[in-house]
């Protein structure tokens, strides 16, 4: 098959890469898995995840088989040769669109002017207290699974993290020190 048959979205990607870890999953399973992660940019929404499995099944990435005594037409989903290809190209395939820049705190100390300076104090605040509870989130979800090179996937977030308060400390001394 041509490599670029291969080719899948980022959430099919990681929908097939998933369901190559837990096969056989069923697809409320899967559901179930992208609702209680941290990671927002997971869409929980069934309304994307059974059209893309869907998808998947017609490419030939995936394989049905019903599970027995199930009353709700539940299928257990297996990757197949082809899915596990696609899901090998996937994650060889980065590029420079995989570094994320986009940052909505960021954006709006861009528009800090129109706030008072007790306004200011009060968004950072509120910002160091979401990172704090993003960071248990992640600590809680992360003691939790247990997937290959989990901890460097725990360390990029935590680091992420990390460095996003250190950048609102500062941004609360220039704050604070101002007139």
């Amino acid at each position: 098959m041509a490599q670029s048959d291969l080719k899948v979205t980022e959430h099919e990607g990681l929908l097939l890469a998933l369901v190559l870890r837990q096969q056989p999953v069923t697809a409320y399973q899967l559901f179930k898995i992208f609702e209680q992660s941290p990671v927002t940019s997971i869409n929980a929404s069934k309304g994307q995840l059974y059209p893309a499995i869907r998808r998947l099944k017609a490419r030939g990435f995936l394989t049905a088989r019903k599970v027995a005594g199930d009353g709700r037409n539940a299928e257990d989903l297996q990757v197949t040769a082809t899915g596990a290809a696609a899901v090998r190209a996937w994650t060889k395939g980065i590029d420079a669109s995989h570094v994320v820049l986009d940052d909505p705190f960021r954006t709006r100390i861009l528009s800090f002017d129109v706030l008072t300076k007790q306004e200011r104090l009060e968004w950072i605040a509120k910002a160091k207290a979401i990172i704090k509870e993003r960071r248990r989130i992640v600590d809680e979800y992360d003691s939790n699974v247990d997937v290959p090179y989990q901890e460097f996937a725990y360390r990029s977030v935590i680091e992420t993290l990390r460095v996003k308060m250190e950048w609102l400390d500062e941004l609360l001394y220039r704050v604070a020190s101002s007139d």
